[in-house]
C-alpha cells in the first residue's frame, strides 16, 4: 500500500471556543449542519468507509501456545549482563557502576539514598521526576542493601541500586495516580514487575510524574507539576513516561519503569537521551498498572545504557500467573545482549514515513542507521519505492 499523507483541517478549540463548539455539536438542529464536514475534514467519514478484510484483533496472531518451552530455561545470568557503559562522551552512573562502588566499598546504598533524598528535597524537586517517595521507606531499604553488601551477600547487581517507578503502575504504600488529583487510594501491593525489581534488590525510590491518564505525548501535568527536561528545562520531556526519562537523564537513577502505548517510553526516552523499551505484547506482565489501555498499553524499562535496559528486562520480563497473556511467553534469553555484532538482524524502515519528519530528525536516523550498517557490513540490501530494509545475515 502506498504512503498516503493528507492533511487534515481541524479547527484548534481552546477555553470558551471549545465549550461554544460542544454546545453546538449537542443541540441536535447545529449538530446536523456541522457534524458532517467535521467527521469528513478528518478523516473519520473516509474510514468508516474501509472494508477490513480480517477481524481486527489487538492479539498478536502468532503459534502462541507452541511458543513456551516444554522445560523451562535457567533465567538469565543477571551478573553476566551488569556491564558498564562505553559509550563516549556523557553518560550517566549505570547499575555496573553502583554495583562496583558498593563491591569495592567506595560507598553504600545508606549514602547513596541519603545523597539522593537531599536531591529530591531540594534542588531535584524542581525538576518534578519523582513527585512521590516516602523517607522512612526509602531509608529502611537501603539500609538492608548496605549490610548485604558489608556482608559479602547481595542479592545481585540491582541490589541497593535506586530505581523509579511511573505513577501509572502500583508500588505498595503509594497512591497510583496515573497522573490524576483524584486518583489517591495507596496500593496494599507491588505491581509484578515492582515485586521483581524488589526481589533482586532494587531500591524502589518512589513514583515518577506522568502526562494525566497518559492521554498526550508532551508531559505536561496541571496537578503534580510538568517534569523539566534535564538537557534544556525550557522543554519539554515527551510523555506520558515523562518523570521516568527524566529521572534517568538527571541521573537520579540508572533505571526506571515507564508504560508504553501510543510511544510513552520511547518518545520521552528520544527527546531525554536515555533508552526505552516498548516489549512485545505480554513480554512483561501488566499486573499491577493502571488499566489504562491493556491492549496497547505495554509495561517497560528506561535505563541509562542498552546494557542498563537489557538487565532491567531480564528481570522483568517472563511468565505471570497474576496475567495469564504472558504465560504462553518463553523465559527471557538474553544470550547475545551484551554483544555489538549486529551480524544476522534485520531493520526494516519505511522511508516515505520517515522522511516526513522534519530534516534534523532525518539526518539523525540516517546516522543512526550508518551505525547499525558499520556494526554489521550488509551483505544483502533490498528496496523498493515503499519499502528499504538493509541488514546482514550470518555467513
Amino acid at each position: 500500500m502506498p504512503y498516503d499523507l493528507k492533511t487534515t483541517k481541524t479547527p484548534r478549540l481552546t477555553g470558551a471556543s471549545l465549550a461554544a463548539a460542544v454546545g453546538l455539536l449537542e443541540w441536535t438542529p447545529t449538530r446536523a449542519l456541522l457534524a458532517p464536514g467535521l467527521l469528513r475534514d478528518t478523516g473519520v467519514a473516509a474510514f468508516r468507509r474501509v472494508h477490513l478484510t480480517e477481524a481486527p484483533s489487538v492479539l498478536p496472531a502468532l503459534p502462541r501456545q507452541s511458543s513456551a518451552p516444554a522445560h523451562p530455561m535457567a533465567p538469565p545470568d543477571l551478573a553476566a549482563l551488569a556491564q558498564p557503559s562505553r559509550a563516549p562522551g556523557f553518560r550517566g552512573e549505570t547499575v555496573a557502576d553502583f554495583a562496583a562502588a558498593y563491591a569495592e566499598g567506595r560507598s553504600t546504598p545508606l549514602q547513596v539514598t541519603e545523597r539522593l533524598l537531599g536531591l529530591l528535597e531540594t534542588d531535584a524537586a524542581e525538576q518534578r521526576a519523582i513527585v512521590a517517595w516516602r523517607r522512612d521507606d526509602v531509608i529502611a531499604q537501603a539500609r538492608a542493601a548496605t549490610a548485604r553488601w558489608q556482608a559479602g551477600t547481595p542479592i545481585g547487581p540491582f541490589d541497593g541500586v535506586p530505581v523509579a517507578v511511573k505513577e501509572e503502575l502500583d508500588v505498595a504504600g503509594h497512591a497510583t495516580t496515573a497522573g490524576t488529583r483524584f486518583l489517591r487510594e495507596p496500593a496494599t501491593t507491588d505491581a509484578t514487575v515492582v515485586a521483581r525489581l524488589r526481589s533482586q534488590g532494587a531500591l524502589i525510590v518512589g513514583k515518577t510524574n506522568m502526562h494525566e491518564i497518559g492521554i498526550d505525548t508532551s508531559g505536561f501535568n496541571p496537578h503534580h507539576g510538568t517534569p523539566r527536561n534535564p538537557w534544556d528545562p525550557r522543554r519539554y520531556t515527551g510523555g506520558s513516561s515523562s518523570g521516568s526519562a527524566a529521572a534517568v537523564a538527571a541521573g537520579l537513577c540508572p533505571v526506571a519503569v515507564g508504560a508504553d502505548g501510543g510511544g510513552s517510553i520511547r518518545i520521552p526516552a528520544s527527546l531525554c537521551g536515555v533508552v526505552g523499551l516498548k516489549a512485545t505484547f505480554s513480554r512483561i506482565s501488566e499486573a499491577g498498572a493502571y488499566p489504562l489501555c491493556w491492549s496497547v498499553g505495554h509495561v517497560g524499562p528506561l535505563a541509562a545504557s542498552v546494557a542498563d535496559l537489557a538487565l532491567a528486562y531480564a528481570v522483568m520480563a517472563g511468565p505471570d500467573a497474576l496475567d495469564p497473556r504472558t504465560l504462553h511467553q518463553p523465559t527471557p534469553r538474553m544470550d547475545h545482549s551484551a554483544e555489538a555484532d549486529l551480524r544476522g538482524v534485520r531493520l526494516g524502515i519505511f522511508t516515505p514515513w520517515l522522511e516526513d519528519a522534519q530534516p534534523g530528525v532525518v539526518a539523525a536516523v540516517r546516522q543512526a542507521l550508518g551505525g547499525c550498517r558499520r556494526a554489521a557490513p550488509p551483505s544483502w540490501r533490498w528496496r523498493c519505492p515503499t519499502w528499504s530494509c538493509a541488514g546482514s545475515r550470518m555467513p
